[in-house]
């Protein structure tokens, strides 16, 4: 009797341990399982899109003009013409220009402004002159100038019986009676038809004293 109650006592005790909750190990398992469903995959992470900053916005390039100047397509031809070697000389205007408000500047170059002033689209100012001309056999003319840096520019053209036409650019030293350098405009490609508006602002321009007084520089 005694051997057969040790016998159940001991299927009980096995029957019991089959029954009981889940050992520690089983809840460490359990517990873990939500924390790696709240882990994000780095990949995805990865892939999460990026708020890009905005490009910087350019200024819009001034249209190009008919190839006639260097002006743009939205500002007036004052004078211009071809030199040698390719390249051109303008003076450009903006629409409406005064000596208060718009813009007027010189440029030149071979395609493109190489060297222009000013660099700025800054008011006219009375950086601008131009001066009548006049010779002896009925010839006559008009030559617009400026100063930069010790150096003047003299945009000129000239005009006079049978058909006479000479126009060209010179740089003089300031104050000098001789031209450094002169370079002609190439026949036919002159453009000087501005309108009355703007020929009456070029003409409210100041006069250059020195040419007002000797003429044109004397070429090299």
């Amino acid at each position: 009797m005694k051997a057969s109650n040790l016998l159940g006592l001991a299927l009980l005790t096995v029957l019991a341990g089959c029954n009981s909750p889940t050992a520690p190990g089983g809840e460490s398992a359990a517990a873990s399982a939500p924390a790696a469903a709240a882990t994000v995959p780095a990949s995805e992470a990865d892939a999460a899109p990026a708020t890009a900053a905005p490009a910087a916005t350019e200024a819009a390039a001034a249209p190009a003009g008919d190839g006639r100047s260097l002006c743009a397509a939205n500002e007036d031809i004052v004078f211009a013409c071809k030199l040698g070697g390719g390249q051109l000389a303008s003076i450009c205007a903006s629409k409406g220009a005064n000596e208060q408000s718009g813009y007027v500047y010189f440029a030149q170059g071979a395609g493109r402004a190489e060297y222009r002033f000013p660099a700025d689209n800054s008011a006219p100012a009375g950086r601008f002159k131009r001066t009548q001309l006049g010779f002896a056999g009925n010839s006559g003319g008009y030559a617009y100038s400026f100063e930069d840096a010790g150096s003047k520019r003299i945009f000129y053209s000239i005009s006079g019986e049978a058909g006479m036409q000479e126009q060209g650019l010179m740089t003089v030293a300031a104050g000098a009676a001789k031209a450094d350098s002169v370079q002609a405009c190439e026949s036919g490609s002159v453009v000087d038809d501005i309108d009355d508006a703007l020929f009456k602002f070029t003409r409210s321009w100041g006069r250059d004293d020195a040419i007002d007084r000797s003429g044109l520089p004397a070429k090299s």
